[in-house]
């Protein structure tokens, strides 16, 4: 029996997972990651110590006896996109990483959205991402007007994934999958040189690797790494690929208009799609590169999922039993007798399927007789009507591939079927985006002669939920509600940041 060795760096926890040839899951290693928070909406990590929780997983795993190690044929590295990872020549960190999730550059949008929206078109049109708190474009140019100190110590900018796999092999680069994400020209597959020259940051064009495509072998592992984690030295490393781009591979997503959703910290909902049928700069519109070469994704991807649900486990209900919970949620009617939920409760505000830095989570509807376990309620139908108002593109005769920690819950997943009318495919296993990149290196590796083979093999389903069409009915009245809502609320969250602002300005000393 081969093994391949799949790497996830995520924003929530580090693991690393060790497949079979029929992708199951042997062995899995866990680290929770540590972030750093100001106090208000900036979100870091530290490099080295994500680094130092990969090593202790893949420690882990080689110590427990659990496969052959010398059978590892491969390894693939995934991780959380965008942020903003440098380095300087040495190698070494110049600074904590700026995560995805950081709100801090809402005026480096403001000034290519509202003051100079030509160069925002421009930006959405030659990337297919509109410019975005997280976007790695955003933040250089953040890094150019508020350190430019410490960016001009570094000598290359990298996504989380790069950073672990250069750690890995020694080797810089990067690959196509997060380069994508804001720093390519969607038309050309090139570095977008144009569009850093008109956002004034081309001064350090040299800081950004040419990406190569996700299934490269891009070196193998040093003998350092080898000796410190109990690992055969010379395994290869392939490129890897973006989180939410290598779980669709994971889960499957491998045909033109496959769909799925990734309900997890962030709900990252995908629809596969060839280039001639992406509109790179349209309203709302935002694209990612699949790994396989002829396809790309339509990505939206919320800035929170399942913390609306921590924070109403918390705040809200009277227990954190998940099955209790579920069995609440079960007994409410469909729309909790009016009431609705908007889930945007970053403190970075919201990305997908709209942008506003200051948009704020908010229940609508409620009266004297709304009780707590409608509230309960109304916070899972809320995220499943935000993936409804992400999945406005999907094609009539899709099933949804789900999974992420949301998926275990069959009443959200019926209730995922019925606001969308679709079926829900739950797959089997947890660590779907290392899977990805398994597949992905056993597809190189040979191990697999195709991805139609490695899906077949590697992606099974434990189970299906038929949407409850007269459910969906109602739905299609609450979503209609929903968008109303939070359309109308785009000037009252601006109002609400001016406030606030203005009510710290007040000092209650006479």
């Amino acid at each position: 029996m081969d093994y391949i060795l799949g790497i996830d760096a995520g924003t929530s926890n580090v693991k690393a997972v060790l497949f079979d040839e029929g992708g199951r899951e042997v062995r899995v290693a866990s680290r929770e990651a540590e972030t750093v928070n100001n106090g208000g909406n900036w979100e870091e990590q530290d490099m080295l110590l994500v680094w130092e929780k990969v090593k202790d997983c893949v420690k882990e795993l080689t110590a427990s006896g659990a496969a052959d190690v010398s059978r590892i044929r491969g390894i693939g590295v995934t991780g959380q996109g965008e942020g903003c990872w440098l380095i300087d020549e040495e190698g070494r960190p110049v600074q904590n990483a700026i995560l995805w999730c950081d709100g801090r550059a809402v005026s480096e949008v403001r000034k290519i959205t509202r003051d100079h929206p030509e160069v925002g078109q421009l930006y959405h049109t030659t990337t297919g991402t509109p410019p975005l708190l997280g976007n790695q474009m955003v933040l250089l140019r953040w890094m150019k007007t508020n350190r430019k100190e410490v960016l001009d110590r570094a000598s290359k900018l990298l996504f989380c994934k790069d950073w672990i796999r250069y750690k890995m092999t020694g080797l810089i680069g990067t690959e196509i999958t997060d380069s994508f994400t804001s720093l390519m020209d969607a038309q050309t597959g090139k570095i977008a040189d144009e569009l850093m020259k008109a956002m004034d940051i081309y001064e350090y064009r040299s800081y950004l690797p040419d990406p190569v495509s996700s299934d490269t072998v891009v070196g193998t592992i040093t003998k350092e790494f080898a000796q410190e984690t109990g690992l055969p030295e010379g395994i290869p490393v392939i490129a890897g690929a973006l989180d939410t781009s290598a779980t669709a591979v994971g889960l499957g997503a491998i045909h033109e208009k496959d769909a799925c959703v990734i309900l997890g910290t962030t709900c990252a909902s995908e629809i596969v799609m060839r280039k001639e049928d992406c509109r790179f700069g349209a309203e709302n519109s935002r694209y990612e590169k699949h790994p396989i070469e002829e396809l790309y994704v339509e990505l939206q991807p919320t800035l929170n999922g399942t913390p609306n649900i921590d924070w109403m486990l918390e705040n809200i209900a009277k227990t954190k039993d998940f099955d209790e919970i579920d069995r609440i949620v079960d007994s409410v009617p469909v729309g909790c007798g009016g009431v609705v939920y908007h889930p945007y409760i970053s403190v970075a505000g919201e990305r997908a399927p709209f942008y506003h830095p200051y948009a704020r989570a908010s229940f609508f509807g409620i009266s004297q007789v709304t009780t707590r376990n409608q509230l309960i309620r109304a916070v899972y139908e809320g995220i499943s009507l935000s993936i409804r108002d992400c999945l406005q593109n999907i094609d009539k005769d899709a099933n949804i591939h789900l999974a992420g920690g949301g998926a275990k819950s069959p009443v959200w997943a019926q209730m995922i079927a019925d606001v969308m009318g679709k079926k829900v495919m739950i797959p089997e296993g947890k660590e779907l985006g290392a899977k990805g990149v398994a597949i992905i290196a056993g597809v190189k590796l040979g191990i697999y002669s195709s991805y139609e083979e490695a899906v077949k093999k590697a992606c099974t389903f434990r189970r299906t939920y038929e949407p409850n069409l007269q459910r969906t009915k109602k739905y299609d009245l609450l979503y209609e509600l929903f968008r109303q809502v939070r359309v109308h609320n785009q000037q009252i969250w601006d109002y609400r940041h001016q406030m606030n602002k203005k009510i710290q300005a007040i000092s209650e000393e006479e």
